[in-house]
């Protein structure tokens, strides 16, 4: 069918040429980056997590990605300073924690001492509970979920029983139920 100016849309049809114009443009670029640097793939895949219409570092590249093909050379090295330091700090905790350890036996209750690493607050039918992601002396890891709060960075003393040893992404994590005589930072709960 041959362009007709009379069209009711016909206001939308030279914008729809440019916009497909820039999105074969984008197309190519993308797979000249892809074929010439390599470590596109892996920057591409970091950002396809974020909304390119977002705010932020990791936003603007994903558009950028999206609307132009590629990043600038800026953006590029900088992207690469993120994935290396993320790749070594990854290397890092996967030495620390295969070191973990289980702590007690399952069923008896023993003393522990920890430092509370991370908090996560859960709301549930009962109300809000607390996930508590700990570390004892010996890097190992130790787990609390119940209505108590603790607060992040706090270190505490305190008595329960083993509920489970577990493994999640492959650390070993103990799984511990109903503390007492919990003392943070030296102070009684």
């Amino acid at each position: 069918m041959a362009y007709n100016p009379t069209h009711e849309y016909e206001h939308r049809y030279h914008p729809a040429i440019e916009a497909r114009k820039m999105a074969n443009a984008a197309n190519t670029k993308r797979k000249n980056w892809i074929a010439t640097d390599d470590r596109a793939e892996e920057i591409i895949e970091f950002v396809s997590d974020y909304n390119s219409d977002g705010e932020g570092f990791f936003s603007a590249c994903a558009k950028g990605i999206e609307k132009f093909g590629s990043l600038t050379p800026n953006m590029r090295n900088a992207m690469v300073k993120v994935l290396d330091k993320r790749a070594a700090q990854a290397a890092e905790w996967a030495t620390r924690d295969g070191k973990c350890e289980f702590v007690g036996t399952v069923g008896e209750r023993q003393a522990f001492e920890v430092t509370v690493k991370h908090i996560v607050e859960l709301e549930g039918m009962y109300g809000i509970s607390y996930l508590h992601i700990c570390r004892d002396a010996d890097d190992n890891v130790i787990i609390y979920k119940g209505t108590q709060y603790w607060g992040k960075g706090a270190q505490v003393t305190f008595m329960a029983k083993v509920k489970d040893h577990g493994v999640r992404d492959g650390v070993k994590q103990t799984i511990i139920q109903r503390p007492t005589k919990v003392k943070i930072n030296g102070e009684d709960y």
